[in-house]
C-alpha cells in the first residue's frame, strides 16, 4: 500500500479492451511511501479528485478483484482504494 497525492487526470484517446473504463490518475507519493519519487500511474476505484491523498493498492491481483475482473487480466498495477481524510503520526519509545 502506497499513500500518495494526486496530481493530474490522465486522458487517452486509444485504451485497450482490457482496462476498466475509469479515470486514472497520475499519483506522487508521501515521502517513505515508495521505493521512489517519480509518478505513479493508478486507475480510480473511489472517486477521488485532484489534491486528495490516496492510498494506492500496488499490486495486479487485488486490481482484479477491485474491478471485479477477475476471469479477464487486467494490464494494470495501481488501484486508487481509498481516500485518506487525516493522517496522524505518533512515536513510541521504548
Amino acid at each position: 500500500m502506497i499513500l500518495a497525492k494526486v496530481e493530474k487526470k490522465v486522458v487517452s484517446t486509444a485504451k485497450l479492451k482490457n482496462l476498466p473504463h475509469v479515470t486514472y490518475y497520475t499519483c506522487t507519493p508521501l515521502s517513505g511511501f515508495a521505493k521512489s519519487d517519480e509518478s505513479i500511474l493508478a486507475l480510480d476505484s473511489v472517486s477521488a479528485r485532484e489534491g486528495d491523498t490516496v492510498l494506492i493498492l500496488g499490486e495486479g491481483t487485488g486490481t482484479r478483484e477491485v474491478f471485479n475482473q477477475n476471469s479477464v487480466s487486467v494490464p494494470a498495477q495501481m488501484t486508487i482504494v481509498g481516500i485518506v481524510d487525516e493522517i496522524e503520526w505518533w512515536n513510541e519509545k521504548s
